[in-house]
């Protein structure tokens, strides 16, 4: 048997009859089942794109330690006066569908109304908040994950792309690239696991079974990254203040630059093996 020590290749003996590991991530079956499966299946009628999100996000809930992610919030609002002060605000939006009616045309807020009258949605609460409006997040990592739920379809606006599979790849970028550059390494680390493990298993996908997608694909990784490279730190960004303004002020005002509309609504359908491109979602607020 050759010797691969040499290379720093140890062999650790183990009376575990399942997989241990270093790593909490590759430690969860769950996890290591859906990321493989994300990464190397076509996609169907049986399990169509959205499905993976979800099977992934169950897992990595199974691995997430919520204590450290808090204490590291903490540490972070010691450190950033201005993300201490973000946080103790803890400005929750509570805007309905029919407030935007009256935002001119060409506006974020008229934009964003017109996108959720086409799909006939409506704003969604978070269900805590639907259960009673008066919850509040108890921990900083619950307002955190409140917050940016709440945001996320206006960073597919400025972001210049749709709702559609593809669409994603923008804001997710403009996270992990932008939150990177703005927090501590720890806490972004805890904080963009998520966005990484939803994101990269579509690289792999992509380029095994629907390769005409790619340029799309890496057009739009690009786009996220060069955004959340330029823009201010996004996760403290109140867009509700910003709906009266046009797309290029809004972007202006949050240091993101100029970008074209790009509508990869097709693409996405021939990445979900004819799935309608257009997701059916609306912000939770």
């Amino acid at each position: 048997m050759d010797d691969f020590s040499r290379l720093g290749v140890l062999d650790i003996a183990t009376q575990s009859s399942v997989l241990v590991s270093s790593s909490r991530y590759l430690n969860n079956p769950r996890l290591g089942d859906a990321m493989n499966t994300a990464m190397l299946r076509r996609n169907g009628p049986d399990r169509r794109v959205g499905w993976d999100s979800t099977n992934i996000v169950r897992a990595y809930w199974e691995v997430r330690d919520t204590a450290q992610v808090n204490r590291l919030l903490a540490e972070e609002r010691k450190r950033n006066p201005e993300f201490d002060a973000f946080m103790e605000e803890r400005f929750i939006s509570s805007f309905k569908r029919e407030d935007l009616a009256d935002y001119a045309k060409g506006t974020l807020g008229r934009i964003f109304y017109d996108y959720l009258v086409a799909g006939d949605l409506d704003i969604a609460l978070d269900p805590r908040l639907r259960v009673d409006p008066n919850w509040r997040p108890a921990t900083d990592l619950e307002y955190f994950e409140l917050r940016s739920a709440q945001t996320h379809d206006f960073e597919h606006i400025l972001g210049g792309v749709g709702f559609d599979a593809m669409a994603e790849v923008v804001p997710f970028w403009m996270r992990i690239e932008n939150w990177n550059r703005n927090m501590s390494p720890e806490l972004a680390g805890e904080m963009v696991a998520v966005h990484m493990l939803l994101i990269m298993p579509m690289f792999t996908r992509v380029q095994l079974h629907y390769p005409a997608a790619y340029a799309t694909l890496s057009d739009f990784t690009e786009r996220g990254i060069q955004i959340g490279r330029a823009a201010k730190p996004l996760f403290m960004a109140k867009y509700e203040e910003l709906f009266g303004l046009s797309l290029d002020e809004a972007r202006a005002a949050l240091n993101i630059p100029p970008v074209e509309h790009y509508d990869s609504s097709e693409v996405s359908s021939y990445f979900g093996e004819g799935a309608p491109g257009t997701a059916k979602k609306a912000m939770a607020a």
